[in-house]
């Protein structure tokens, strides 16, 4: 076994303090805030020269009117960005690509930033102008005089440091300026370094959301979880059936296929109906969860509502199922209500021919006392009301459909048979809803 040599530590120990050391120089962060504070710089400057333009004109001649209308137009058009929304979330994208910060961006269709907001926005303009001066400064004088510096060293240029430090000859001078080179260059990174510490640790504050934003932001949230649970439900919903038809349907051909083969191509037309209708389902499911993600792209397919009930029935009665349908709706229903009731219909079907197979079903749709009504009714026996009974998601479902257009739903059953009552509460006539 060998052992380490004394000075191994100390060797380390030096490498690790010197990759330390030069971590800013060769680090792609430093050059990245060193572009962001470089602009502010620019721009500091441009504010530097305006004012010292206006300064100037006003000690050369007497106070006229239109000079000092020209200083306010000017004063408005130069200070009037650090509180514009715009400026600000430009502000906080450079903030995210230059100097890593995760700050959320406002969004478009959000509240307009408030007077406190503004004012933070303003201070980090003013801090990053502030900045961005002071390491532009930094950078105007040392890679001019690292350069003369090395020219210096190399025997090319043997005059005066930019008229500051006298020539130095020999080579103790030579690596007086080789090291006063490599000292500014240092110098110019840790001041870059430094200024984006202290940018980071300012950002959150100063370009954060406000309280307003937030609760924008929890409302977009919330609203986003919502549509994507009625989706969930959608699917669950369109899918289920069309997977009840087709299995009823492919039994019902298989059953058939020798001893009546019309009544099995029937069938395996009805299958095939039916798989494209959960497709269109499908089709319009994924329009609406992409809708939810970012720029709808084209208009989506339009949803099913009560006025496509017959054409649900028509795919259970050809499943084998005996359903009886009866309409009674006075008046103009509004979308969503219609658009759950034919869920909720849809669901009830599902479930009477997964657990019913072949019983008679009634649905019943019909307005009454500022109600949509919807009845679905299927005979069951013991074992039937016992299995249905176990609630599973098709009901979960049903219920927060009608919960959230404040309406109620009970399912159960009632003297040997299972019933579904629904009731959506309709807007009263005359009140524009």
């Amino acid at each position: 076994m060998t052992s380490q040599p004394d000075d191994a530590g100390p060797v380390r120990g030096r490498t690790a303090w010197l990759r330390r050391a030069t971590a800013p120089v060769r680090s792609v962060t430093t050059l990245l805030a060193g572009i962001y504070l470089v602009l502010g710089g620019v721009v500091a400057a441009a504010y530097g020269v305006l004012v010292v333009g206006f300064v100037q004109m006003m000690a050369e001649q007497t106070l006229r009117p239109s000079a000092v209308v020209l200083a306010v137009v000017a004063a408005v058009i130069v200070l009037a960005p650090p509180f514009l929304g715009a400026v600000r979330t430009l502000e906080i994208l450079a903030v995210r690509t230059f100097l890593d910060v995760d700050v959320p961006v406002p969004p478009r269709s959000g509240p307009a930033p408030s007077a406190a907001t503004r004012w933070r926005a303003a201070a980090w303009y003013g801090l990053h102008l502030a900045m961005g001066a002071a390491v532009t400064f930094a950078l105007v004088v040392a890679v001019p005089s690292a350069t003369q510096l090395g020219l210096q060293a190399a025997g090319v240029d043997r005059g005066p440091l930019l008229g500051l430090l006298p020539r130095v000859d020999g080579p103790g001078g030579v690596v007086l300026a080789i090291l006063a080179a490599i000292l500014f260059l240092l110098a110019l990174a840790y001041v870059t370094a430094l200024a984006r510490v202290v940018l980071r640790e300012a950002a959150r504050p100063l370009l954060g959301p406000d309280q307003s934003e937030r609760i924008a932001e929890l409302e977009n949230a919330a609203r986003r979880a919502d549509e994507r649970g009625r989706l969930a439900r959608e699917l669950h919903d369109s899918v289920g059936h069309a997977l009840t038809i087709t299995t009823l349907q492919a039994a019902a051909a298989a059953r058939q296929l020798e001893s009546d083969p019309e009544a099995a191509r029937r069938s395996l037309a009805a299958i095939e109906e039916t798989g494209r209708s959960a497709m269109a389902d499908l089709d319009h499911v994924l329009g609406l969860l992409r809708a939810t993600d970012g720029p709808r792209q084209g208009p989506l397919p339009p949803t099913r509502t009560l006025e496509q009930l017959p054409d649900l029935v028509d795919d259970a009665r050809r499943a084998g199922a005996q359903v009886r349908l009866t309409t009674a709706v006075a008046g103009v229903v509004p979308p969503a209500a219609s658009r759950e009731a034919y869920r909720v219909v849809q669901e009830a079907l599902t479930n009477a021919l997964r657990h019913a197979p072949g019983a008679p079903v009634d649905v019943h749709v019909g307005t009454a006392d500022r109600a949509l009504r919807v009845d679905v009714v299927n005979p069951v026996d013991g074992s039937e009301a016992v299995s249905r009974g176990r609630r599973g998601r098709g009901l979960d479902g049903m219920a927060e459909r009608v919960r959230l257009l404040g309406g109620h739903v009970t399912a159960g059953p009632e003297d040997g048979r299972w019933v579904v009552r629904v009731r959506f509460p309709l807007p009263a006539r005359g009140s524009g809803s």
